[in-house]
């Protein structure tokens, strides 16, 4: 019955379709949704500027067959399939995928529902597409792509990227990877990526999975900083390709921590909504630690340099005190020793505070030319002059302590207030902003709670 349903659904969306296109070459006026959608997508000149091969019918999660012999400008219909699935690339995503990756651009896209008439009343909904080829093909990365993408760093932002440092952060995070979407030039050259890095959060809702992207190191050729506009630039076709290969119904979010055009071109066009300013602090070289000395030498301090040391106590601390940071990224033994400790060319300084023989809390700080950087930290409540002993061990001489904590969790806040680290607007205007894909409102989670620098790629 089921087969017989959809040979019906198939049948009603071919003459929906083929109805469609033959009112539109005849000039007649729009029957419907679907008339008004290819109507819609037609560049000037209407029906005639595009080819008879050119105009396309695709059904449910079937895939386009022929897709390198199309005409450079195409007009793909996509009818619906109540058994397509709308958490995998398949159906209309998989025709999106199919044109980026033969290097078409979408221009113009619509939904219409087809006017019904007698015996047609199976016909599906419709989506509409028009795609335009130039020739720059976007597909997911490939072993080998390596030498390319660290070029294209240096275009980009002028600096060097080592391979060592990319696939630390890329092919060896334990929550898996590489995640990357790459735009190549008619001639081969890398002209875009789009990526990012999976990390494991806690305090989504059930329905939701716990994993969420970390972007970063969006990057666009500078001669090719031209190709396209908004939604059809480089940039956005590589991160619709990612999105569509890595985050649909597989993801919570995708985050980051953005300022400038880049803010604005994420919020137009990638879904990225504005959760805050990113807060900030900074504690004075001058200024002294409030609190009662004795209270610090309750603690242990240990400086972790060994994978062997970040051991079930720091997953005992996380389990023990996580419901009291609301939402945060899971800083499990196997995250912290990859962070922290096998980042190549020295990483951050991870600190440790034990009180009779338990883990209280740990810090991680990066000590530069002109400020110490307090990159992350975890603190059990009960132990709240842990915070003062690891501070005391991170600072130097005649340099400031800053780091990216705000007011949750509450009673950390507190205790950061009576330490001295004054508030102030993060130096370079960040914005935090987030693209939720599955799971409640995970902008409202994170306006409540809890991330660090050591949360972003910037530290």
């Amino acid at each position: 019955m089921n087969a017989e349903r959809g040979s019906d659904t198939a049948a009603a969306a071919v003459e929906a379709w083929n109805r469609s296109l033959e009112r539109c070459r005849a000039g007649a006026a729009p029957e419907g949704g679907l008339d008004q959608a290819v109507a819609k997508v037609l560049p000037r000149g209407g029906v005639r500027a595009i080819r008879p091969e050119g105009f396309r019918l695709v059904h449910g999660s079937e895939t386009m067959a022929g897709v390198e012999e199309l005409p450079d400008d195409v007009v793909v219909g996509w009818a619906y399939d109540a058994a397509a699935s709308e958490t995998a690339p398949s159906g209309y995503d998989r025709l999106i995928l199919d044109l980026l990756e033969a290097g078409f651009r979408p221009v113009a896209e619509r939904a219409g529902l087809p006017e019904p008439v007698a015996g047609n009343e199976a016909a599906p909904p419709f989506r509409v597409v028009r795609a335009r080829r130039d020739g720059y093909r976007v597909r997911s990365y490939r072993s080998g792509d390596e030498p390319a993408i660290l070029e294209l760093f240096r275009d980009s932002f002028g600096r060097d990227l080592s391979l060592e440092h990319w696939a630390w952060k890329y092919h060896h995070n334990p929550r898996g990877g590489p995640r990357i979407s790459l735009a190549f030039a008619p001639d081969g050259e890398l002209a875009c990526q789009y990526c990012a890095y999976p990390v494991r959060w806690r305090g989504l809702p059930p329905t939701s999975p716990a994993d969420s992207h970390q972007v970063g190191d969006t990057m666009t050729r500078r001669s090719a900083r031209t190709v396209g506009r908004g939604p059809t630039s480089l940039l956005a076709r590589s991160a619709r390709h990612f999105c569509l290969v890595n985050c649909k119904g597989r993801i919570a979010f995708n985050y980051g921590f953005n300022t400038g055009n880049i803010r604005k071109f994420s919020n137009r066009f990638l879904g990225v909504r504005r959760v805050e300013d990113v807060p900030y602090r900074e504690l004075l070289p001058s200024a002294p630690l409030s609190r009662n000395a004795r209270l610090s030498a309750r603690y242990d301090l240990r400086r972790i340099t060994e994978r062997s040391e970040v051991d079930a106590e720091f997953d005992a601390l996380f389990e023990r005190v996580s419901d009291r940071y609301g939402l945060l990224v899971e800083r499990s033994s196997e995250y912290l020793r990859w962070r922290y400790l096998d980042r190549p060319a020295g990483g951050p300084r991870l600190i440790a505070a034990y009180r009779r023989g338990r883990l209280a809390a740990w810090a991680a700080a990066t000590r530069l030319p002109d400020r110490v950087e307090w990159g992350d930290a975890l603190v059990d409540p009960a132990e709240r002059p842990a915070v003062r002993a690891l501070l005391a061990a991170m600072r130097a001489p005649g340099l400031p302590v800053v780091g990216w904590f705000g007011s949750r969790p509450r009673w950390l806040a507190r205790e950061l207030d009576a330490l001295g680290l004054v508030r102030r607007p993060e130096p370079q205007g960040l914005v935090t902003g987030l693209a939720p894909f599955v799971g409640g409102d995970a902008v409202s989670l994170m306006r409540r709670g809890y991330y660090t620098k050591g949360d972003s790629d910037l530290f």
